[in-house]
């Protein structure tokens, strides 16, 4: 028969596993810096080094543990200034030649992406469908123009429950494109972290326990 105090603090353990009251699902981040505060950034890749006018990268074309998967039209990565489009945007960025949509694929288990955006062709919607390893999400937001040195606007997100981002696409009537795409690890909150230790205390005391036990 076990001790009282080796399944108690099993219990803990199994317990310290669990997220306390964590919900599966993605939710919005609304700026650079909440989403700064919420975990660390381990990659942000940018194009700002690409010549000014249209570059076409291929497909795929890989960069860290990006992805950039073209859907039925080229990759493109519009530079800064005037080029042969006469865009002058501030921050080159990346989008799909004839507005089919981009998908970014990513490696590993982030749960946190980030990214800034503008659109070529003026102001309009834009869809954000992220994949999860569980699940499908979809995002409809207002992108601006990001001709004529506009400023970019900052779209981040958070996979929650246990979940991470397996890719992202990104559509719209007004070319969407992106840059600073940022990947990142949430940050466990402190009642999380205080389980996990009681947890690996529980581990400890249930190791002890049948070590006595068999020394018994």
């Amino acid at each position: 028969m076990k001790p009282k105090t080796a399944l108690m603090f099993g219990a803990l353990n199994i317990a310290a596993v669990l997220p306390i009251g964590a919900q599966a699902g993605v939710v919005q981040i609304a700026s650079q810096a909440a989403f700064s505060a919420s975990g660390t950034i381990v990659q942000n890749t940018n194009w700002d080094a690409y010549p000014t006018g249209p570059t076409f990268p291929g497909s795929p074309f890989t960069v860290g543990d990006l992805t950039f998967v073209q859907q039925g039209s080229y990759n493109l990565i519009e530079g800064a200034g005037g080029g042969s489009g006469g865009y002058n945007l501030a921050r080159a960025l990346f989008t799909n030649f004839s507005l089919l949509g981009t998908t970014v694929q990513i490696t590993g288990t982030f749960d946190l992406l980030g990214f800034n955006a503008g659109n070529l062709l003026g102001d309009g919607p834009a869809t954000f469908t992220i994949i999860t390893n569980l699940n499908t999400y979809a995002f409809s937001d207002m992108v601006y123009s990001a001709t004529n040195q506009a400023p970019l606007t900052f779209f981040g997100f958070e996979a929650t429950g246990g979940e991470h981002i397996v890719s992202i696409n990104y559509i719209g009537n007004t070319g969407p494109g992106i840059t600073d795409v940022q990947l990142g690890d949430t940050v466990p909150e402190p009642a999380a972290w205080a389980l996990t230790l009681i947890g690996l205390g529980g581990m400890g005391l249930t190791m002890r326990s049948r070590r006595r036990a068999a020394a018994a």
